[in-house]
């Protein structure tokens, strides 16, 4: 099946991330990852606004009192509807809680955070998955990640995925519904470097997983066994996330980058000067995705 890719909000962000949507509202949100704002596009009008300025956010996800957990240098934010900003407690034992890229919102109200730990100019120390319990509490729930990206549950919650970028790793866990734990890390997916590197993540109705390929220029569906099932080329090398959104759940927007990264990582005479990307992008599809958990930190 053709689908055809529309933007839906012309930007040109060094490296748009983080797309969450609020189906009650009908706002889809997303943040400006390596800038300080944060951007809200209404469904209904078509328009985008900036939510908030002055903070910088790597990731976003829900909170049930209608703000929005963040995540950054500083660890486990939460901007409250009013706008204030609380930072939680940013320890987990004797380990510093910080440098977070990708989050969500987990079955019980917790939320995953894992860090980015990669650094292309130093040797690096690999780092860490936390979670931030309902008390306010975090602890380290899986180590040896480089660069932890999109994060998402099995219908059923009783899988965990995570992407760690650079060594272009799709992990699959055990998730407990019971306590929020994660146990019997396996690798579902290796990919080729010349795929481009995984980035966002989000998981559908029927427990495929959809991912940004970045410098892939395109996203894919997994099904749950880690086999792809289809690839939708996009307008832009450098999608990092995507979400469901939509009343019906079957539209995908996708966050993308307009930073020129040139590294190693990146496929084998990749061309630079292609369309980078910047925008949001949309895409209504035949698939219905699921309404995010919400967090009750």
């Amino acid at each position: 099946m053709e689908y055809q890719v529309e933007i839906a909000s012309s930007q040109e962000l060094i490296c748009g991330e983080g797309p969450v949507w609020n189906n009650k509202s009908g706002l889809l949100y997303w943040t400006e990852s390596v800038g300080d704002e944060i951007y809200c596009y209404n469904k209904q009008t078509g328009k985008t606004v900036l939510h908030h300025k002055g903070i910088t956010a790597a990731s976003l996800a829900p909170h049930k009192n209608e703000g929005l957990i963040i995540s950054g240098k500083n660890g486990f934010s939460l901007l409250s509807p009013g706008k204030m900003l609380i930072t939680y407690k940013n320890r987990a034992g004797d380990i510093p809680v910080c440098n977070l890229n990708d989050i969500i919102a987990d079955p019980l109200g917790g939320i995953f955070g894992g860090q980015e730990a990669f650094s292309e100019d130093k040797k690096y120390e690999t780092g860490y998955v936390f979670r931030l319990d309902t008390n306010g509490e975090s602890e380290v729930v899986a180590d040896g990640i480089h660069l932890s990206n999109g994060m998402g549950f099995s219908p059923d919650s009783a899988s965990f995925y995570l992407v760690d970028s650079i060594p272009g790793k799709l992990y699959q866990f055990d998730y407990n519904i019971t306590n929020g734990n994660i146990s019997n890390q396996k690798v579902l997916v290796q990919f080729d470097r010349q795929q481009g590197l995984p980035d966002g993540l989000t998981v559908d109705s029927e427990g495929f997983l959809w991912v940004a390929m970045f410098f892939g220029g395109r996203i894919i569906r997994l099904d749950p066994d880690g086999k792809i099932e289809r690839e939708i080329s996009l307008p832009c090398k450098q999608p990092t996330s995507l979400s469901f959104a939509g009343k019906n759940l079957n539209e995908l927007f996708i966050t993308s980058a307009g930073l020129e990264w040139k590294t190693p990582f990146a496929p084998d005479a990749h061309d630079y000067s292609a369309l980078k990307g910047g925008s949001l992008y949309r895409i209504e599809t035949d698939f219905v995705g699921r309404e995010e958990f919400l967090a009750r930190v």
